[in-house]
């Protein structure tokens, strides 16, 4: 049955330029109850706005209105919207003016002094109008029945030849719809079906009698008919047929049914019924006879061949003797009682086989009647069903195992801990194929050592067990191990074996590198484990995988979305470090050379001021090391690669790491006598020494010991993740502090991480080191053990140096001269103090706050000659490279020295760090500077662009 959606008030779109008029049509809705959507409109814009957006269900059109009429409006409609009922109501209409308005397409017309009428009319051509709207509804519904049924429909001529097919047609024949049409019905069906197909035909045709559906081709009825459809590559499909001829119309209606799959299933079932009755035929039946007396007299063959015995042991009731004791009284009495009442019977009980085993046995005994119908004793037979007892008990098993298994998979769906999984995987393996232990053991590929990571029954004792080759095997073959086969091989059997295990099967979790490890089944009696409990077993170890798996994938994403984060926060670092490095590296260059000024002259004026002084160096050193942690991460630090001996970078450093120590530490410095040699920057090497060595002191709260060593490791392939095999130099810091929990070790390395009370400490210290040596292809490892300290180990790829200059003095005396030197710095209190510094030193200095003066000094014609350009690079306007290069072209022998503090310039910053250029970090000491400054001067390469 079709249902119609409720109906909603008709929307009426009212041409009318009279308001009056238009009230008069409301309040005769109103009178009327008649319920609607009213609009009006009085021009023909507004009528043409209206009908897109009011969508009338209606429209009612006054005949006169000034400059449009109700028939240009009719025009309009007739136009845009053809199906939409139009009314024409007006004061006088003659007999012409109506049929003509009638003629171009209104529905009909009222006039206005006959309104009641109105009403009545509307119902009737809105109701006429939902009618044509249901119509085409029900039609377009019967179209999409015909495009979607699995069934074929079809319409031909009389002589058969296929005019219109549904979509049924191509997946039932194989041919196209365009194959189809035009197409004799004839050819389409197996040639030994053609005759009866053209038969039938015939007499549709000239009966006019709808044919009967699901008839057969072997049908009496002259309208009935099944045949074969062929198929255009695949074989044939059985067909009803169900058809309707239109001769005036020279067309047939035809319905087909698919009886293929039907049919199949009618031949499976009989020769299903057949197989099992020419079992039924051959299986050994047991046959027996009684008399009136009760006394059985007969037993066929089968019988005897089944218990062994001879027929004069079976006859009067010597055949009881071989019913099972439990069964014997139950069984005697269910005969006696049909005996009694001569009714048929049903007994089920247990029957000694000829080799001393029971069987189940089923007898039905029916009442044995002579020629007369006197009753003359029982006739009956045995079946043995103890299979079927089995094949009950092994459904019964297997179900209990299923649905083990789908409560499992519905506990794993519940998203428990894996934990909680394998405790209630081993719970049921022991429950389900009732042994007396199951574990869960997890493999450790690299030691070769199981765990026990879940378990009923005993525990064991050993927390770890190693498993062998064959194992391994097995695991990346995902085979299952017995262990009555190979108990050698089984995984864990040593400890096993000790617990008196005597069969047990292990299935993998998991295959290859994928493998979590083992779920086991033990037990203590012989036992051969069916195929059904192994796959029992393979579908849990498959959901423990499964789940195994995804927390692997899990904890994956967590650590890419954790790297993403720590990188975006390495990269907010690297931009902070590059925005302030420069002007806070200017300030404190001014303070730490006017610091070290200030030390020197207090020696003499004010002895007891000079330790403050000293304390304000210190805090300089600190805040220059600070910024030189953050360049560190934003990779544009200027970086100055030499061969380092890491024994002479300890040697050197071991007095100020020192003095870092508090007096309760002892420090030890183990250095072997060959050069420990790397190329790297010497103050990253020597800052990631000095944040070890602090980190290390402060782990030892309460004193301790401080050891530093240096080494070689050679390593193989794959021996340290992400380092190439090779020969690497090692510096080790090892203290004996409280050392770290999984959680501080997860966290380490990981900027802004301390584990010091707030505001003791900026969390840059071990990220800085990783960022710094992980630049140089290395990295750095440590062992630690709660309670007793940490070793860090930092390996940097060995290499093999010229010959080193070792006995080069750091604290010697700054260098002097009396050259003459262009200083270029915008910042006015370097530019003075350094100015102070050099002319203390005896060099003549000639200052500028720009590249723009210093050209300008340097073209003049009394311009002097100058032995060092010391400039700085980050300037306004004209920096220092765009600087150099314009004196350089100028001046050709002339020396240059940069100095900043910061480097964004990618040409200098490559030639500072490949040592084409000499370069003067800031902040700088004043020693620093002297010795720099010395170098450029000396240096008998000339630079050039």
């Amino acid at each position: 049955m079709i249902i119609s959606p409720p109906a909603m008030p008709p929307r009426i779109l009212v041409n009318e330029d009279s308001e009056i008029d238009f009230k008069l049509l409301q309040a005769e809705f109103k009178r009327s109850q008649f319920e609607c959507q009213l609009r009006q409109v009085a021009s023909r814009d507004e009528f043409i706005k209206a009908l897109p957006e009011f969508l009338p269900d209606l429209i009612i059109s006054d005949y006169y209105l000034i400059g449009f009429s109700g028939l240009d409006a009719l025009e309009i409609l007739k136009r845009l919207q053809p199906d939409t009922p139009f009314i024409i109501l007006t004061n006088a209409l003659n007999e012409e003016t109506a049929v003509e308005c009638m003629k171009r397409g209104a529905t009909d017309y009222v006039l206005k002094n006959k309104l009641p009428r109105l009403v009545a009319t509307l119902n009737g051509v809105l109701e006429r109008r939902r009618l044509v709207l249901e119509n085409i509804r029900i039609q377009r519904e019967h179209e999409q029945l015909f495009r979607l049924t699995p069934d074929l429909f079809c319409m031909t001529s009389l002589d058969g030849a296929l005019q219109v097919v549904n979509p049924a047609w191509p997946l039932r024949t194989g041919y196209t719809q365009q194959e189809l049409i035009g197409r004799p019905l004839f050819t389409l069906v197996h040639p030994d079906d053609r005759h009866a197909l053209s038969s039938w035909w015939s007499t549709l045709v000239s009966t006019g009698q709808t044919a009967a559906p699901f008839a057969t081709v072997h049908s009496v009825a002259p309208t009935d008919f099944e045949c074969r459809l062929v198929h255009k590559e695949k074989g044939f499909r059985n067909i009803q047929w169900s058809a309707k001829p239109f001769p005036s119309e020279n067309k047939i209606y035809a319905y087909g049914h698919d009886l293929t799959e039907h049919k199949q299933a009618e031949f499976a079932l009989r020769e299903s019924e057949s197989r099992f009755r020419r079992m039924a035929d051959s299986a050994p039946v047991l046959i027996w006879m009684s008399d009136t007396s009760k006394s059985f007299f007969y037993f066929n063959q089968p019988w005897l061949d089944f218990t062994g015995r001879r027929l004069a042991e079976e006859v009067g009731n010597g055949w009881t003797d071989m019913i099972h004791p439990e069964d014997r009284e139950h069984t005697l009495q269910r005969y006696e009682q049909s005996f009694n009442e001569r009714t048929s019977f049903r007994s089920e009980f247990r029957l000694q086989r000829y080799d001393g085993h029971y069987r189940w046995v089923v007898t039905h005994g029916t009442p044995r009647l002579d020629n007369q119908g006197v009753f003359s004793g029982y006739i009956g037979s045995c079946f043995d069903v103890t299979d079927q007892h089995e094949v009950e008990a092994h459904l019964a098993y297997r179900a209990i195992k299923q649905s083990a298994l789908a409560s499992f998979g519905r506990f794993a769906l519940a998203h428990h801990a894996f934990a909680e999984l394998t405790q209630e995987a081993t719970r049921l393996v022991a429950d389900t194929l009732r042994v007396e232990r199951s574990q869960v053991l997890a493999v450790e590929p690299a030691t070769r050592v199981l765990t026990l990571a879940a378990s009923t029954g005993p525990a064991l004792d050993e927390p770890a067990i190693p498993y062998g080759h064959a194992s391994q095997a097995a695991m990346e073959d995902n085979h299952p191990i017995h262990f009555s086969d190979t108990p050698e091989n089984f995984p864990g059997a040593g400890a096993f074996t000790t617990l008196g295990v005597l069969s047990g099967i292990a299935i993998p979790i998991g295959a290859g590198k994928l493998a979590y490890g083992w779920i086991t089944a033990l037990t203590r009696d012989e036992r051969l484990f069916s195929r059904e409990a192994i796959d029992f077993m393979h579908g849990l170890a498959n959901i423990l995988s499964t789940v195994h798996q995804r927390e692997v994938a899990e904890h994956a994403l967590v650590e890419s979305e954790q790297k993403l984060l720590q990188s975006q926060k390495m990269e907010a670092v690297g931009l902070l470090a590059g925005g302030v490095a420069h002007d806070f590296n200017n300030l404190l260059t001014a303070i730490r050379c006017y610091g070290d000024i200030l030390h020197d002259d207090l020696a003499e004026i004010a002895p007891e001021l000079q330790a403050k002084a000293g304390e304000i160096l210190k805090a300089t050193s600190r805040a220059s090391a600070l910024v030189r942690q953050l360049l560190a991460f934003s990779r544009k630090q200027v970086l100055q690669l030499e061969f380092l001996d890491l024994n002479f970078v300890l040697t050197d450093l071991k007095d100020l790491i020192r003095s870092l120590l508090s007096e309760n530490i002892d420090l030890t410095v183990q250095l072997p006598d060959e050069p420990v040699t790397i190329e790297a920057d010497r103050s990253q090497i020597e800052q990631v020494i000095i944040n070890l060595a602090i980190n290390a002191r402060d782990a030892m709260t309460h004193g301790g010991a401080l050891t530093l060593r240096t080494g070689w490791r050679d390593l193989s392939a794959g021996e340290v993740p992400d380092l190439m095999p090779g020969r690497y130099s090692v510096i080790s810091v090892t203290d004996t502090g409280s050392g770290m929990t999984e959680d501080v070790q997860a966290k380490i390395f990981q900027p802004f991480f301390t584990t010091k009370p707030k505001g003791r400490g900026t969390g840059l210290g071990l990220a800085t080191c990783a960022v710094v040596i992980k630049h140089y292809a290395g990295a750095i490892r440590f062992d630690t053990v709660i309670g007793e300290g940490t070793t860090f180990h930092v390996l940097v790829p060995h290499t093999a140096s010229p010959a080193l200059n070792l006995d080069f003095n750091f604290d010697a005396e700054p260098g002097t001269g009396t050259e003459s030197i262009l200083l270029v710095e915008d910042d006015e209190a370097i530019r003075n103090v350094t100015s102070a510094i050099l002319r203390s030193l005896g060099y003549q200095i000639f200052p500028f706050p720009g590249g723009a003066e210093a050209l300008e000094f340097c073209s003049g014609p009394n311009a002097p000659t100058f032995d060092l350009l010391l400039s700085d690079i980050v300037m306004p306007n004209i920096g220092g490279r765009e600087l150099a290069e314009r004196l350089l072209s100028m001046r050709p022998g002339l020396r240059v020295l940069f100095m900043s503090g910061y480097v964004d310039d990618p040409v200098i910053l490559q030639a500072v760090q490949e040592a084409a250029v000499p370069f003067l970090e800031k902040p700088f000491t004043r020693d620093i500077l002297a010795r720099k400054v010395r170098e450029a001067i000396d240096l008998k390469t000339e630079h050039t662009r």
